[in-house]
């Protein structure tokens, strides 16, 4: 079909372009076992969805009573608010920097550039990419949905229903406003200081300083099953109309940035399947345009104490020479889990997983000059130290960045609802929580990032997929850990002495990091004599 023919026919066009995706389908799939490969990921799915399930139904907090109810009332709507107010910033700075689609590297190349409507090239990929992303928006608000129940006691499915119906009218406001902002309709920065003012306003909602935020309206819909209110309606309206104008618009995307965008996400998918998150995480930096700042934050350490603590001094000035979108990265996920810490004990028990996964996360920015290292493993064999002595000295550095951003997040704590008690309980906690957090990051970053093919190709399904799933979730487990004592020193407040309480259920978690602190300084060293050993035997 020659190009005169298929600019002519827009018909035409379009069956040119479901044919090319047929064929390079059919020859990149090739005779791959996609029902092993489907079981695999049966039985990864089910051990999660199981784990959950038991978890939630194991965790029996209180519920609520009719003043508890009302505060919830009152309150909630706010944050779930300020939740969907994140998402919706999220959502303009990925379309600033030409997403949310990703598509494959032919399809820029070669069919951005035909002379084919790129509407007719892009809409197929971003219904798909709405669908799948309003689908994680149900099951995580369905999964909220019902957490909550467990506080309030009653309509199970109602919950269900609410938390997944603002699941996914939050991700599809989010894709939705990233097409649109794609398009380039205005200066990006433009939606980007809207998505800002959006965030803004909803904190100013939830501190009581503001009018009604518009996406508190979207929050009610969470808790509808309290009471129904029409208004709360229209942001589920609003979110259907945005979606359309976004698929009307996806074509205006620019070249440029979705051939950089393509490249990037390339590497970054398979980075993921072969669990590598050091070049996730990498990935993730330069698809935000995150470049280090010109001038440092603060000054550099004395040349003293550069001779004393070498390693030390280097990753403070790395610290240093953070962007500003780090460094609030760091602040907030701080934030989110003094407020998780704080909605556990107010009595929510399921916030210990949000708490211990913000905090990792944060961890994983902390422990960039670790990685840093560990990325360039020939300059750090040429140290005139043990190459693991090394790596437990560049946890010094993550640890000062965690306790500051654990400060911040007993401030959140405290502002929620002032009360000396929780700078107390908070103070104390927070040490064990950001040494966890600083541990698990760890485990995450020094572990190989290539697990064996070898020994995992020779694994059934039935123990390849609980193995793969158990080392996802060791890491960010040994966070949640961290946030154990809030929940031991809550249920001493009533007959005992929290902050002691805190502090008994401080010693183990100690202990704990301890030991992959040993682990991370005689790693290398283990498998050095494992290889020794190993050639010793073959002679």
């Amino acid at each position: 079909m020659t190009a005169d023919a298929i600019a002519l026919d827009p018909g035409a066009g379009l069956r040119a372009v479901i044919d090319l995706r047929r064929a390079r389908r059919r020859r990149r799939i090739g005779d791959q076992a996609w029902g092993d490969m489907a079981y695999r990921a049966y039985t990864t799915g089910l051990a999660a969805l199981v784990a959950v399930v038991f978890l939630s139904g194991l965790v029996g907090d209180s519920v609520l009573d009719a003043a508890g109810r009302a505060d919830l009332a009152a309150t909630a709507p706010s944050w779930f608010g300020l939740v969907a107010a994140v998402i919706l910033l999220v959502g303009f700075r990925s379309g600033s920097r030409g997403g949310p689609l990703a598509m494959e590297a032919p399809d820029v190349q070669h069919m951005l550039l035909a002379p084919v409507d790129r509407s007719l090239v892009l809409r197929r990929p971003a219904v798909w990419i709405l669908a799948y992303g309003v689908l994680g928006g149900v099951l995580v608000g369905g999964l909220v949905g019902s957490l909550v129940d467990q506080r309030i006691g009653e309509a199970l499915l109602g919950w269900i229903a609410s938390g997944a119906l603002f699941g996914a009218a939050a991700v599809a406001l989010a894709l939705a406003a990233a097409m649109v902002t794609s398009a380039r309709f205005v200066p990006s920065w433009l939606p980007v200081g809207l998505g800002w003012v959006f965030v803004a306003w909803a904190v100013a909602d939830v501190v009581g300083e503001g009018p009604t935020a518009p996406t508190t309206y979207l929050g009610r819909v969470a808790l509808w099953p309290l009471g129904f209110s029409a208004v709360s309606a229209l942001p589920l309206v609003a979110a259907l109309g945005l979606a359309a104008v976004g698929l009307a618009v996806v074509g205006r995307v620019s070249v440029e940035q979705a051939r950089r965008r393509t490249a990037l996400v390339g590497q970054l998918r398979f980075a993921v399947t072969q669990r590598d998150l050091r070049t996730v995480v990498l990935r993730r930096r330069q698809l935000a345009a995150e470049r280090p700042r010109a001038r440092h934050w603060f000054p550099a350490p004395p040349r003293w104490f550069g001779r004393r603590f070498p390693v030390l001094a280097r990753d403070l000035q790395s610290v240093a020479r953070w962007p500003l979108v780090r460094v609030l990265r760091v602040a907030v996920l701080g934030t989110l889990a003094g407020l998780a810490a704080r909605g556990v004990w107010a009595g929510t028990t399921p916030l210990l997983v949000a708490g211990g996964l913000a905090v990792y996360l944060a961890a994983l920015d902390a422990t960039e000059p670790l990685a840093q290292d560990i990325d360039h493993p020939a300059l750090l064999g040429s140290a005139p130290v043990p190459e693991g002595l090394v790596m437990v000295r560049h946890l010094a550095e993550p640890v000062i960045v965690m306790l500051a951003a654990g400060v911040v997040g007993v401030a959140a704590a405290w502002a929620v609802e002032p009360d000396p008690e929780v700078l107390r309980v908070g103070a104390l906690c927070l040490v064990p929580a950001a040494l966890a957090g600083v541990a698990g990051a760890a485990i995450t970053v020094v572990s190989d990032a290539v697990l064996d093919e070898s020994q995992e190709a020779v694994m059934p399904p039935e123990v390849a997929g609980p193995r793969l799933l158990f080392r996802t979730v060791w890491p960010p487990l040994v966070a949640v850990l961290g946030f154990l004592p809030v929940l031991v020193a809550r249920n001493a407040a009533g007959t005992g002495d929290p902050v002691a309480a805190a502090g008994t259920a401080a010693i183990p978690l100690l202990l704990l990091v301890g030991v992959v602190m040993l682990w991370v300084r005689f790693r290398a060293d283990i498998h050095a004599s494992i290889a020794e050993a190993g050639m010793g035997g073959t002679r």
